[in-house]
């Protein structure tokens, strides 16, 4: 992304010492801008936490695995194309929106065909979603003495923004489990 494209179309606050930057879209491609910006920020993590290629790997080997009926013996359902469309999609877009440091989930293809993420911070705090091809998704959170969650959500696949509108709130969940940690400089 050019300088010429954040200069005009945003601020950035905070010190540029720190290194972390909160960048607010301001121009008439506002979304567009705001997701590259978010991809990019996380594609310059350079940390452990960069876990998009890995869970696109997982979904490629769950295609080849799971992409026939009783895949594991017992029954199953196929996990179908679209269901691996449907997580790229979802996971790519909650990468964007998690906060940095956030690890990578597990992911589990399911009996019923769908595929499950699970963020684990520990016995009392975890957080799922199952995706499949019906649109939505369904998710169960604990978040230790904070409480619980469970529900459905619609997804709209559509287009980027629109997926990215569909889950800012699982995004909000995620950050109840990784909060955003402040971070000191060094003297």
């Amino acid at each position: 992304m050019s300088s010429a494209i954040i200069s005009s179309a945003g601020v950035i606050s905070r010190s540029r010492l720190s290194g972390d930057y909160d960048y607010h879209a301001i121009s008439a491609t506002r979304q567009q801008v705001l997701s590259e910006w978010n991809q990019r920020r996380n594609y310059l993590r350079g940390s452990a936490s960069d876990w998009l290629p890995t869970i696109r790997s997982a979904l490629s080997a769950i295609r080849d695995h799971c992409g026939k009926p009783d895949w594991d013996g017992h029954g199953e359902i196929v996990v179908s194309d679209e269901v691996i469309t449907n997580a790229d999609k979802i996971v790519t877009t909650l990468f964007t929106l998690a906060q940095a440091g956030t690890p990578a989930p597990d992911i589990v293809p399911e009996a019923d065909g769908e595929i499950c993420l699970t963020w684990t911070q520990d016995d009392a705090q975890t957080f799922s979603i199952s995706i499949g091809e019906q649109g939505k998704i369904n998710f169960a959170g604990q978040f230790g003495h904070r409480g619980s969650i469970h529900g459905w959500k619609p997804t709209d696949t559509s287009s980027p923004n629109a997926l990215e509108s569909s889950l800012q709130e699982i995004a909000e969940y995620l950050e109840n489990l990784y909060p955003p940690v402040a971070r000191r400089r060094a003297a």
